[in-house]
């Protein structure tokens, strides 16, 4: 499941969730495989976002392992010495390293799967 802005939407993508107004009334139900008309038809309705089935869109990550891993020390730097934050932290650093083992070897990771 990913969510992308309704401008990366192409048709044959399939919603993963039902899409409604600001008022509730539903507008495409979940399942629905996308058209050119359907998107535009969203667009006009205001919508912004869609969720997708899979993780069809590349949303164009470009920051490396070591780039990410370099910001998440920089996030963790207030909260050293908390071992429960410890443990967050070094999981976190793990879930990198994996993700970019996996992209790099050409299997989807599985990052964001329910």
């Amino acid at each position: 499941m990913q969510k992308v802005p309704i401008e990366l939407a192409r048709p044959g993508m399939v919603l993963a969730r039902t899409v409604c107004n600001d008022t509730g009334m539903v507008l495409c139900g979940e399942g629905t495989e996308l058209t050119d008309t359907i998107i535009e038809r969203l667009k006009h309705m205001n919508v912004t976002h869609l969720v997708l089935a899979g993780r069809p869109v590349d949303m164009g990550d470009a920051k490396t392992a070591e780039q990410k891993l370099a910001e998440l020390e920089e996030r963790f730097v207030n909260v050293r010495g908390n071992p429960i934050m410890e443990r967050v932290l070094e999981a976190a650093r793990v879930a990198i390293k994996a993700i970019d083992a996996e992209r790099a070897m050409g299997e989807p990771s599985q990052e964001g799967s329910s």
